[in-house]
């Protein structure tokens, strides 16, 4: 491992169905590809590899922000559906020592949220995947109107929550793993850590005590507050707490009282996909 390193540009900002990509959140993910690009050529990187997810599948501008990446970054990204992306996050976990066999994997992201289950020794392919729509950005976007979010905001969400989860089994066999930013974010706020340390985090076990005591903290927070917990980037302070309560609540619908935290995610997925040839 040369580098790993990531940035949240939020391209999903305010979108809804059919709609198209916010301004700014374009350029940002643009200036990061670039940034990214630009790494890579100083490292001497042949081939690269780039996907995009729930944003780019919703917009109807995906094709002219393909286009945009390709004339200034020189890469072509692929879109994904919600299988392939749910099968990326898996097979993460399934080639990983440090998490467990027999896992269920959850990836929480902007807008959305993929659940596989699967064996860790068996096929590459996951036994099932679930796409809900619960995202921490969509979700704050939609429910958390003030700063901090009043009673009834938490309400409704947490029943918004509730209710998308009645779509996953709530008996399923083994150990819940998280994958993605908002996972790693509460290891990291868990260590209290003051620089981000992928080592520490990555195959951190948080139980369910822990990450309710840090939901309570978060919801009574305002975002500037937030900002100022060891631990949570600023840029994710006012997300964090929506990605917080899809994973209790997802620990509280199967009874889990623990979960491990990957650092990894579709990203190593992607890798072994690409360039291991793990199909």
């Amino acid at each position: 491992m040369v580098l790993d390193t990531g940035e949240t540009t939020r391209l999903g900002r305010g979108l809804q169905k059919g709609g198209t990509l916010n301004p700014h959140s374009v350029q940002t993910s643009l200036d990061c590809l670039k940034r990214f690009c630009s790494l890579c050529q100083i490292e001497g990187v042949k081939e690269i590899a780039a996907v995009g997810t729930n944003a780019l599948r919703l917009a109807r501008d995906t094709d002219q922000f393909i286009q945009q990446v390709q004339q200034e970054c020189g890469i072509s990204p692929r879109v994904i559906n919600e299988v392939d992306e749910a099968m990326l996050s898996f097979l993460s976990v399934q080639k990983d020592p440090c998490m467990p066999c027999d896992a269920v994997v959850m990836d929480v992201g902007g807008g959305s949220t993929e659940y596989i289950f699967g064996q860790g020794e068996g096929p590459s392919h996951p036994l099932q995947t679930i796409s809900l729509p619960l995202g921490a950005v969509s979700l704050t976007e939609e429910f958390l109107l003030h700063d901090p979010p009043s009673s009834d905001e938490m309400s409704k969400l947490r029943k918004e929550i509730e209710k998308a989860l009645l779509r996953i089994p709530p008996a399923l066999a083994g150990e819940l793993v998280g994958v993605g930013g908002t996972a790693a974010t509460l290891g990291s706020m868990h260590l209290g850590l003051d620089v981000f340390d992928w080592a520490k985090v990555h195959g951190l076990l948080l139980t369910i005590d822990e990450l309710r005591a840090q939901v309570k903290e978060l919801q009574e927070k305002d975002i500037e507050s937030k900002k100022k917990i060891t631990g949570l980037p600023s840029d994710r302070a006012d997300i964090i707490l929506p990605g917080a309560m899809i994973i209790l609540s997802t620990m509280e619908r199967l009874k889990k009282d623990a979960i491990h935290i990957s650092c990894h995610g579709l990203r190593y997925g992607l890798f072994y996909q690409r360039f291991m040839g793990n199909e």
